[in-house]
């Protein structure tokens, strides 16, 4: 009788262990179910660093394409900035030699099948990686090998030749703190689609702020792959809807 018993008690377990592992398949930490959606996102860490490490655009963007390159054999960017969304305080002197702590960076294959879209804090990268049978993603646009300045070189010039001046923290007006970075396809044409590909730093205007106390922005664009002065432009304060108003500086032999 003990032993029927038994015999039973260990049935009903089976049978429940049995249905606890297909519920679990189910619904389980993979979230699965056998037919996944063509377009999925997928997270990657790299090693941590304990400390907080700035790195150039160039820096950045070589770590960044290592990441990349774990999924589509030959990444391009589609683009890159600097920011100021870190957990980290943010000081008027960053971005004075070039380097930023944090960093959002985007690649794309050549034929849209796959974006990768990730963030750099202190050395340390997270992507998120999205994959589409049907190349509908944005498609990676430009080489990092055309690139031939990096953000230290360019706030350099934009310091020295138009007195670009660093967001500073305790003026909230000033928006950005330090020098800010970008490097991506610029439309410089509003008759063409075309774009150029720039690295931009954005600053302050030496001629902040105006005459009504307002911060005034300035950018100045390199010619990534020349490594010269292509543009520059400054706010002059908003409109009367609260746009605002930029105009261009004009680049003389000397000062490109």
């Amino acid at each position: 009788m003990l032993k029927k018993r038994g015999i039973g008690i260990s049935f009903i377990i089976l049978i429940a262990s049995t249905v606890f592992l297909l519920y679990a398949l189910k619904i389980g930490p993979f979230g699965g179910s056998a037919h996944r959606p063509v377009e999925q996102a997928t997270s990657i860490s790299s090693e941590k660093t304990d400390e907080r490490k700035k790195l150039t655009a160039m820096e950045a963007l070589r770590l960044g394409y290592k990441e990349a390159k774990k999924h589509t054999e030959e990444p391009m960017l589609i683009g890159m900035t600097s920011t100021d969304d870190t957990a980290e305080t943010q000081e008027k002197t960053d971005g004075a030699d070039g380097k930023r702590n944090a960093w959002n960076l985007e690649f794309g294959s050549k034929k849209g099948d796959i974006n990768i879209n990730m963030s750099i804090r202190d050395g340390k990268v997270n992507a998120e990686v999205r994959k589409d049978d049907n190349n509908l993603l944005q498609k990676g646009q430009h080489a990092i090998s055309d690139i031939k300045i990096d953000s230290p070189e360019a706030v350099k010039k934009a310091i020295e030749v138009l007195g670009m001046r660093p967001g500073n923290p305790g003026i909230k007006d000033d928006w950005i703190k330090g020098y800010h970075f970008s490097i991506k396809g610029f439309m410089t044409d509003r008759n063409s689609s075309q774009t150029r590909y720039l690295l931009r730093v954005t600053g302050i205007s030496p001629n902040s702020p105006n005459s009504e106390n307002d911060s005034l922005r300035m950018n100045v664009f390199f010619d990534v792959k020349t490594g010269e002065m292509f543009n520059a432009s400054e706010m002059t304060g908003y409109d009367k809807d609260g746009r605002t108003n930029w105009k261009d500086i004009e680049l003389t032999p000397r000062n490109k």
